[in-house]
């Protein structure tokens, strides 16, 4: 199954914004101030609506049925983390001790979008706390369906659900108090709290989106057009607007209510006082269609982009192969030179990493991939004199070649303890693309696994591996089996052997970028 990724999520929260951007501009061009405000009550809604599953609709995409027929959908299960102690020390950089996995990029973002969560969630059941409270402040009266209570709260009357507290200073028998009462009932009648309730929540979840706070403040102020038209109907206008200028009120009561006397005054006096345009806006109305055309003409574009693509390999005969955008990938065997790595017998580390990277790179045209070795000697990586300079290089290699993935080849030592065996994938939380980094490690363990015994999960360093967290790509560390266990040693040592685990590496990879093709 597909899973969660920091990116996917940026460009999904990135169309959110642009979609609400581009539709709430349409309204403020052709549609703000006009006098058909139920519809742009409706417009306004699903403008939230819209932005928020548009990104992720699945629209038709302009590709032949045969070739959509013949195209699986490709996939990686994520595989699980667990905390591991790697044996490997001379990787790491010198000082840094333990992973501290809540300083990383992702995370710190993570916290605090959710403490601006948990601010306005707070603010928000505040608000209704207080709503809450009154009605065990004040006697219930039953007016129909409206529960009425007579109350001295700051900011009276104003309407919840079908609640209506009222200000015991305003005379409800009085020709302005029936004004009011008809507005307030209107505000009722309609429904209007579920339109704040439903944009309160979409602001509370995309708090950083500016166009929500915008649409909220809209639809209040047509919430008020439209019960402001109801109260004057066959009623006096100006005298009306007379009320709304004479009565000012300081204290502000919670946002989710309807208060009678807290709106933009000046564009209610405007609506009310103007005469009702001779115009039905059929042509204000009508120019959504063509943004609504290009909006959708944009998403399929982009689901035509993001449609999964598969190798020739993987193709019906009787298809032409797909054209996939060659992957870049860096190879790096660890060690080398004066840093052997792990010994067992006369098997070195750095041997059999250089090993398995060179017949990656001797295959790797078959796979359609791109592979940069860090090293294809016995020399450290950049013909450096210390291991410190070394790592240095290889990070800087992959960083200024702009390449799409990072695979740190080693073996593993198992430290006296014979009963370890197999093939491990090592990702950092300090990477920033570090759910790429996750489904590239589950990709490789998948592939191998066919193979040779590997690990389910992947391991999490609890040193700071260097050429994972200095990586600007998804960057995985594969432990090709322990040097000190002899099945794994025989097995990696044979030069058959490792061209499977080559290819096996490729497919992983192959997978990976399958599954990636178009995001």
């Amino acid at each position: 199954m597909n899973y969660f990724s920091i990116p996917g999520a940026g460009a999904y929260l990135i169309k959110v914004m642009l979609i609400s951007g581009l539709l709430f501009g349409y309204y403020r061009l052709f549609l703000r101030n006009k006098f058909f405000h139920q519809y742009n009550r409706g417009y306004l809604l699903g403008i939230t609506l819209l932005s928020l599953l548009l990104p992720v609709l699945p629209l038709p995409s302009a590709y032949p049925l045969q070739a959509i027929a013949h195209t699986p959908v490709v996939s990686v299960t994520l595989h699980a983390m667990t905390p591991a102690v790697w044996n490997e020390p001379a990787e790491t950089m010198r000082g840094t001790g333990m992973s501290l996995t809540l300083l990383n990029g992702p995370v710190v973002v993570l916290v605090i979008y959710l403490l601006v969560v948990v601010a306005l969630l707070y603010t928000f059941f505040r608000q209704l706390a207080y709503i809450r409270r009154l009605p065990g402040k004040y006697r219930r009266e039953k007016m129909g369906t409206i529960d009425f209570f007579m109350t001295r709260e700051p900011g009276t009357p104003f309407s919840f659900f079908n609640a209506l507290f009222w200000n015991e200073e305003i005379d409800i028998y009085s020709e302005k108090g029936r004004q009011v009462f008809r507005h307030e009932w209107y505000h009722i009648h309609q429904r209007h709290t579920l339109d704040l309730l439903w944009l309160k929540a979409v602001m509370i979840v995309f708090w950083f989106n500016p166009f929500f706070y915008l649409i909220y403040r809209e639809i209040r102020t047509i919430h008020e057009f439209l019960a402001d038209r109801h109260a004057v109907s066959g009623g006096d206008r100006y005298e009306y607007a007379e009320l709304l200028v004479w009565h000012n009120i300081y204290d502000r009561p919670p946002s989710l209510m309807h208060p009678f006397f807290q709106s933009p005054i000046k564009r209610r006096i405007t609506m009310l006082t103007q005469s009702t345009s001779k115009h039905s806006g059929h042509w204000s109305r009508a120019m959504v269609m063509p943004l609504a055309f290009l909006l959708f003409c944009a998403f399929a574009a982009n689901n035509r982009l993001s449609r999964p693509v598969v190798s020739s390999a993987s193709l019906p005969a009787d298809m032409a192969p797909v054209d996939i955008p060659p992957y870049t990938v860096v190879i790096d065997p660890g060690h080398g030179g004066i840093d052997a790595g792990a010994i067992a017998g006369n098997a070195k580390e750095k041997d059999i990493n250089l090993a398995l990277a060179l017949k990656i790179k001797e295959l790797s045209p078959a796979y359609h991939l791109n592979v940069i070795l860090t090293r294809e000697t016995d020399e450290l990586a950049g013909g450096k004199s210390s291991i410190h300079e070394s790592l240095e290089y290889r990070t800087d290699l992959a960083n200024r070649d702009k390449a799409d993935l990072f695979v740190s080849i080693h073996v593993n030592n198992a430290g006296g303890k014979p009963a370890l065996h197999g093939f491990g994938a090592f990702v950092s939380p300090d990477n920033a693309h570090y759910m790429q980094c996750m489904q590239l490690g589950s990709a490789l363990i998948d592939a191998v696994k066919q193979n040779y015994a590997a690990y389910k999960d992947l391991g999490q360093p609890l040193q700071r591996v260097y050429v994972l967290r200095q990586t600007d790509m998804p960057a995985v560390l594969l432990e090709c089996g322990y040097i000190d266990n002899a099945d794994d040693r025989a097995f990696i040592s044979d030069g058959k052997n490792q061209e499977t685990i080559a290819r096996d590496i490729l497919q992983g990879i192959q997978h990976y970028q399958e599954a990636n093709a178009g995001k």
